[in-house]
């Protein structure tokens, strides 16, 4: 090979070549090609083609939370550049996996509570990303729903027994309830094949209203959770207006689900060299009381004037 001043001539196509970047994501929901994933795409928009300059490794939990251990650990073994979370449980399993590979979540509920970190505004282990904020917001669904139903006393409360902020959020309700004078019935459900049973236990135990946490295993079910309410005449407080908008009653909580667009962009800066003590965990800043009259009329309910005055979404 030629020699120019002691600096050796490398091939321009060597040169030229971009390098790989290796990305992994944790999913804790239903398989998809990883080409219809919302993050994939904000990365494409980015300049990170799948096959071009990326490569992707993909694992989902297909709706089955305990295999994400082993679904994390898999991921892991591939050395990927930085790894992506959607979801509290996909990022608990990854950080229990690695402690070296950023990991950039698209949604986590609070990860303080679940040890990701000790600060929000420079996080201090391998993990960073978009929050929800469910804790804080947990009190005041069970107000909400409690200033449409002052009468309220007994209450059923659909949580998942899986979830790593499982007494967390429990802890937060009971102390809730018990400032509102509600009696809470604690209904575990793992999967969408417990929602009948969920609701015959909630009727057996005459609960006026229902309070659904924010879970992954709830969202995907939510549907399915508005129709048993409209069924058994139960008022239910949900989390995200899609839910509203699909049917249920009233919801209060972050506009959207995940923040893919915010999550590609940390992932792009890690991959061109910053540091994850750079990139702050984002609180939203959007918080929505969505409530569907449509639904209210079909189980009787009235909101009081100044809800909808205060509502940010109504559906008629």
């Amino acid at each position: 090979m030629a020699m120019l001043g002691g600096v050796v001539m490398m091939p321009l196509a060597a040169l030229a070549q971009p390098q790989l970047a290796r990305i992994g994501i944790l999913r804790d929901g239903r398989a998809v090609p990883a080409a219809d994933l919302p993050i994939v795409h904000e990365l494409a928009r980015l300049g990170y083609v799948d096959g071009r300059n990326t490569s992707y490794a993909f694992r989902a939990s297909e709706d089955s939370p305990s295999r994400l251990p082993q679904l994390a650990r898999e991921l892991t073994a591939e050395k990927p550049d930085v790894l992506v979370a959607e979801g509290s449980p996909a990022a608990v399993a990854l950080f229990n996996a690695t402690h070296e590979i950023p990991i950039v979540v698209t949604v986590v509920a609070d990860p303080i509570a679940l040890g990701l970190t000790t600060s929000m505004a420079h996080p201090t282990h391998n993990v960073t990303g978009f929050t929800q904020s469910s804790l804080s917001l947990t009190a005041k669904r069970l107000q909400l729903l409690h200033d449409i139903l002052p009468s309220l006393r007994k209450a059923a409360y659909f949580w998942v027994p899986e979830s790593p902020l499982a007494q967390a959020r429990m802890d937060r309700v009971e102390q809730a309830a018990k400032v509102l004078g509600i009696s809470m019935v604690s209904i575990g459900v793992t999967s969408g094949a417990e929602i009948d049973g969920a609701f015959v236990d909630a009727e057996q135990e005459q609960v006026k209203a229902v309070l659904i946490e924010s879970d992954p295993v709830m969202q995907r079910v939510s549907s399915s959770i508005a129709d048993r309410c409209l069924f058994y005449s139960l008022p239910c407080m949900h989390v995200y207006p899609s839910e509203v908008r699909n049917g249920a009653l009233m919801s209060y909580g972050p506009a959207t689900i995940e923040n893919n667009s915010g999550a590609a962009g940390y992932v792009d800066r890690l991959l061109k060299g910053a540091k994850i003590a750079e990139l702050p965990f984002v609180e939203p800043t959007d918080i929505k009381l969505v409530v569907n009259l449509r639904t209210a009329r079909s189980l009787g309910i009235k909101f009081p004037p100044a809800m909808l005055i205060r509502a940010d979404e109504v559906i008629e």
